[in-house]
């Protein structure tokens, strides 16, 4: 039987830790597991229900200082001991089934890295989402090119994700300088390192909406705004892996986070670095009314800043009314 290192970053989440610690020890099958709690300097009662529900093969690391959730992630990979490792973060949760397919998967294709599932995204305003909303395939698949497919289906999230330790620890782990789009950095370095499968079953729940909502949606959206950097320096460690073949469909998965990263310097009242983000990249964002607004207003100095100073007073209107 292989072994699995849960590795779960946490930071003022005692509403709803408990449930994500439950959903891995409550896992079908039977699996050795190991779950590493990594503290970021909580200052509520989340440590306290963690040593409350205390289980033998919890560890639990507590951080000197707050240091963001890539940190977090690189400690408990650093003492990771499974044959394979997830992350999940303290206020998502698992299906029963997750680590019985996503192990089943990994032990049938030994040229695999890595295999992501489908997610069921709920967020504090009361939308729900399903990712992808319609998978292509019906079984599950080792993807030929992860680009490509990322491009189409941003199908890869935190959480969903089980990987070969081995794997993850040669990357060298997760940007610690980065608090936004840090983890789709990391899945990105990690296709260069091998092939990923995908299983198109809902196995993963992203569903952090009560705690966004109780410890204040604006300030921590205002952390990882701050640290949004333009594309290319996202994507330093990634292009110098490419392959032949992943450098003609890396850049439709790269113009997706170009977007976002844009984004969030709008956010953080850097309008002429996202505008050249946005110019640099989006002939290839998906196709969408935003991004089409968002193409069409960069061509004008003016008008971008017009158009993004309005954004970003409605965002902050959204966080402080929420």
């Amino acid at each position: 039987m292989s072994s699995v290192s849960v590795i779960i970053p946490t930071y003022n989440l005692k509403l709803l830790i408990e449930r994500a610690l439950l959903s891995v020890i409550h896992q079908n099958g039977g699996h050795e597991i190991e779950i590493i709690i990594v503290d970021d300097c909580s200052t509520d009662e989340t440590l306290s229900i963690i040593e409350s529900l205390y289980c033998p093969f919890v560890k639990i690391i507590r951080q000197k200082r707050n240091q963001g959730p890539a940190a977090a992630r690189n400690h408990g990979l650093a003492i990771a001991e499974g044959d394979f490792c997830a992350f999940l973060d303290g206020d998502d949760f698992w299906e029963p089934d997750f680590l019985n397919e996503t192990t089943a998967f990994l032990k049938s294709h030994q040229e695999a890295v890595a295999v992501s599932v489908m997610q069921c995204h709920k967020t504090f305003n009361g939308k729900v989402s399903i990712v992808p909303p319609q998978p292509p395939i019906q079984q599950p698949v080792l993807l030929d090119d992860f680009f490509d497919f990322w491009a189409k289906y941003n199908h890869v999230c935190t959480g969903s994700v089980l990987i070969r330790t081995s794997v993850a620890k040669a990357t060298g782990g997760q940007r610690e300088d980065f608090r936004v789009c840090e983890d789709l950095e990391f899945w990105a370095l990690l296709a260069t390192y091998g092939k990923w499968g995908f299983i198109p079953k809902v196995l993963f729940t992203s569903d952090g909406g009560l705690v966004t909502k109780k410890n204040g949606w604006l300030a921590k959206a205002r952390k990882r705004w701050a640290s949004a950097v333009p594309i290319d320096i996202w994507s330093q460690r990634i292009v110098q892996r490419l392959s032949e073949k992943q450098k003609e469909s890396f850049p439709r998965a790269q113009a997706r986070i170009a977007r976002n990263l844009a984004y969030s310097m709008i956010m953080d009242g850097r309008y002429e670095l996202a505008r050249q983000d946005v110019l640099k990249c989006s002939f290839l964002f998906p196709k969408n009314r935003l991004n089409s607004i968002f193409t069409i207003c960069s061509r004008s100095r003016c008008i971008w800043f017009f158009f993004t100073s309005l954004l970003r007073c409605r965002e902050y209107i959204r966080g402080i009314t929420v």
